[in-house]
């Protein structure tokens, strides 16, 4: 007893000191969110079961009693329809309350007036996180009475994402059916921080509202693997959100002990949508859960838990050229779980895709030597290849224990890389230079500076880049023909985060004696244009006495060992680098080391010939999504002119439907007026 005493004290002492040494990592904070909705009259059409204040639910139940919450209506007129404050019980009632009460009207759809009552309602709350999510099925319409829409849409830009960004306050927007303004919402997304989502069909928009939850809690979940899913003793509710596999028919859900739950069950808290179904489970039974009547991949089991899935040094928004290291951890009560026993038998896994991409996914272990300093001695980590593309990126961090599941979905921005890549030639000497983007810059930047020929392999330069500055890598004289250039960095950014950068080989080519990028339609005499960023690393060209001197040497000591070995009567034919193992066998060390250099220097130019076809092949890839851009711009044209001549016609039609019914209801009123008279014209009669 006093031996498992002083283990634990040991393992309590040892969490106490890593808590402390604990990295920052991601979790879900407080949230200030103004949802502002379209009510316009055309949602009668594209939402005629009024799904949209349905799945708005969704984030009212969501949201904790330390979160804000408001709600904001708009069409011919924007309208305060629960006004922003702490998710009490009382105002989660008022909120579920305002969302049942709401129906189509106005002709309108007046979305300037309602970014500036949602930026007027978004005051600051302390640390917590200010966010608007905008849901408009239409394009920005205001009433002439008002001004032009026109000119509304220009204060937009002008005017409104300015205030935000200032602000800090993202803007999440969602383009509810594809006649919407896609242009105008996603530019208020891009701009402010947030996120665009085009949801063509009202059943969908649950999703959305799941999707925002998600970016901006970061909750823990347990997953959803087919039917199943795992709650542990350390789980005090589970909230579940699914769809439907038929609409107006709802899930069933059965717990580890085989009893049946339904909407009428008791100690549950149901929420029905035609589309959805979203279940609260107090004190949900350990053990294996079992879900069924729901869409495949379309279920999320958010946890209230005290046993955590943390992940340290995540960022909101990665270059391109990223290779990205995640971290993975768990955590009770705030405290890092250290005990062997529990990790040893814990799978982690980090998932990374992009949106519409497929996905790459990666086992989670011990940090490298190299890294050990940035992450705590529990933590489980991994390293994706460089992103390549901006866009919106989706990390999915999962935990799986014999007792335990968790997981974590993190949303990444990427943007443009941290270097850009342009050769150069200038007073005859050919250079490639990396020129960082505005605001970028890594602590203790270094690493490789990598040239890749057909003809000579590979070959390499150590450079240890200024923080913020560019840096340059000057190319061998003797150079010809094309090549790839790239470079390979570590470092940390300004937050501490660990960062490894690998940009995409540029293409040089010097074949018509003057450098030219195959990356874009760039000339050599633009590329002399470029602004130089910050002090460039020059070489000297003294290097070249330097390495003909060893290349004597080299020469001398290796006819030297071919005259004493005699490698002939072992070395296969020319073309033939395939030795049996009798083969190797016989050979002494020093002919395995000749064989195998001949056979390293086979493979880099093997690799060097299939990165430049590589190059080539990106080229010609990006040159085509050009053209698709091109030709997509030029039919979307008469695709927006039919939409706003379409929204002229919807509008003349309601406007005629609605005359229609003034006359018939004018008609009736006249027939029982005229019907009165006839009755009293036969009482004079009879009198």
């Amino acid at each position: 007893m006093a031996r498992l005493n002083r283990t634990c004290a040991v393992f309590l002492f040892l969490g106490f000191l890593a808590g402390l040494w604990l990295p920052q990592a991601a979790s879900a904070r407080e949230v200030h969110l103004i949802m502002a909705l379209d009510i316009s009259g055309s949602m009668k059409h594209t939402d005629p079961l009024r799904l949209l204040p349905k799945a708005a639910n969704i984030m009212v139940g969501l949201l904790n009693d330390k979160d804000h919450l408001g709600i904001i209506t708009f069409e011919d007129v924007a309208k305060t329809r629960l006004a922003a404050g702490p998710l009490t019980p009382a105002q989660k009632r008022r909120g579920f309350q305002e969302l049942a009460h709401l129906q189509p009207k106005g002709l309108y759809t007046d979305i300037y007036q309602a970014l500036v009552d949602a930026l007027k309602a978004s005051k600051p709350a302390g640390d917590a996180q200010r966010a608007v999510l905008l849901i408009s099925d239409g394009q920005m319409d205001i009433d002439p009475l008002k001004g032009n829409s026109k000119v509304f849409v220009e204060r937009v830009h002008q005017q409104i994402i300015p205030a935000y960004k200032k602000a800090g306050i993202p803007i999440y927007t969602v383009a509810f059916t594809p006649e919407s303004d896609q242009a105008l919402l996603k530019t208020l997304a891009d701009e402010t921080g947030g996120r665009f989502l085009l949801i063509p069909a009202a059943q969908d928009l649950h999703q959305a509202f799941l999707k925002f939850y998600e970016a901006l809690k970061g909750p823990q979940l347990a997953p959803l693997v087919g039917n199943h899913f795992l709650i542990d003793p350390e789980v005090q509710e589970a909230i579940l959100v699914v769809t439907r596999s038929q609409q107006g028919k709802a899930i069933l859900l059965e717990d580890p002990k085989g009893r049946k739950l339904t909407p009428a069950s008791e100690g549950t808290r149901w929420f029905s949508s035609p589309t959805f179904d979203m279940v609260t489970l107090p004190k949900p039974e350990p053990g294996n859960w079992t879900v069924s009547g729901h869409k495949d991949g379309e279920g999320k089991i958010i946890l209230m838990t005290d046993l955590k899935l943390e992940c340290p040094h995540l960022p909101q928004e990665a270059g391109a050229d990223e290779c990205l290291a995640v971290g993975a951890l768990l955590q009770d009560k705030d405290q890092p779980v250290v005990t062997p026993e529990v990790l040893s038998q814990t799978s982690f896994t980090a998932e990374l895709k992009a949106e519409g991409g497929k996905p790459v996914q990666l086992p989670m272990g011990p940090p490298p030597p190299d890294q050990k300093e940035f992450w705590p001695a529990s933590a489980r980590v991994a390293r994706f290849p460089a992103f390549g593309a901006p866009g919106m990126w989706q990390l999915r961090i999962r935990a799986l224990g014999k007792t335990f599941q968790r997981e974590r979905n993190i949303f990444i921005k990427v943007i443009p890389p941290w270097y850009q890549a342009q050769p150069v030639s200038r007073d005859g000497v050919n250079e490639v230079e990396f020129h960082p983007g505005p605001g970028r810059e890594a602590a203790q930047l270094s690493g490789w500076l990598n040239i890749c020929a057909a003809d000579r392999g590979v070959s390499s330069k150590f450079v240890q880049p200024p923080p913020g500055k560019g840096f340059s890598l000057a190319l061998p004289p003797d150079l010809c023909g094309k090549c790839l250039v790239s470079a390979q960095l570590t470092g940390t950014t300004a937050s501490g985060r660990p960062l490894f950068l690998q940009t995409l080989p540029v293409k040089v080519d010097f074949s018509g004696g003057a450098a030219a990028s195959g990356i874009g339609p760039k000339s050599a005499t633009a590329a002399t244009s470029a602004k130089k960023a910050g002090s460039i690393v020059h070489r000297s060209r003294k290097w070249l006495w330097g390495v003909v001197g060893l290349s004597v040497i080299v020469v001398v000591l290796l006819g030297g060992a071919v005259y004493w070995f005699r490698p002939w009567k072992w070395l296969r034919k020319p073309g033939s680098t395939a030795l049996s193992e009798a083969d190797l066998e016989k050979m002494t060390p020093e002919q395995l080391t000749l064989w195998l250099r001949n056979r390293v220097e086979t493979l880099e130019k093997e690799k060097a010939e299939l990165l430049v076809n590589l190059a080539t092949l990106r080229e010609e890839r990006d040159q085509l999504a050009a053209a698709k851009e091109e030709l997509e711009a030029k039919l979307g044209q008469p695709s927006r002119d039919y939409q706003e001549k379409s929204k002229v016609i919807k509008d003349l039609e309601k406007r005629l439907e609605e005359a229609e019914r003034e006359a018939k209801s004018v008609q009736e009123e006249y027939m029982a007026l005229y019907a009165r008279s006839q009755q009293e014209k036969q009482v004079i009669k009879k009198g």
